[in-house]
């Protein structure tokens, strides 16, 4: 297994490592809850790994280049599947929300801003709203 930068000190090496495998076990535990899940813990994880190992660095790569297409799979260009998704964020959001507002319970609580941030994940995500926020972030963060 070779180490990107020979000069990085050992204990450097070692805590960035264990500190990414850590992330990246704790993804099965996470990953049902509502909202991301485990989807940061595992983007976090590869990328502390990919600090001082080529193999995360390809993982990474692997990831960001088959990305878009599973994004057309489970969101494709038709018309009656984009008002579906977006008739189901919208109803997720309201439902979280109601949730939000009723509940008395600190977890319902937590699991109705989950749901929320799940139906705000859904509506960028479909109609590739997400392309449009990031062109709009990359261009006013230039100026």
């Amino acid at each position: 297994m070779a180490i990107k930068n020979p000069d990085t000190p050992w204990w450097k090496v070692v805590a960035t490592d264990t500190l990414g495998v850590l992330l990246i076990l704790l993804v099965p535990f996470l990953g049902p809850l509502p909202g991301p899940g485990g989807i940061p813990l595992l983007v976090a994880g590869f990328s502390l790994l990919a600090i001082n190992h080529d193999w995360a660095d390809a993982a990474i790569a692997y990831i960001k280049k088959h990305s878009a297409s599973l994004r057309d799979i489970v969101f494709p260009n038709k018309t009656w599947a984009k008002w579906s998704w977006d008739t189901f964020s919208v109803l997720l959001l309201v439902g979280g929300t109601y949730l939000n507002f009723m509940a008395d319970h600190w977890l319902v609580k937590a699991v109705s801003i989950g749901i929320m941030a799940s139906s705000t994940t859904v509506f960028i995500l479909n109609r590739n709203r997400i392309d449009v926020l990031d062109k709009f972030l990359r261009r006013t963060g230039s100026k």
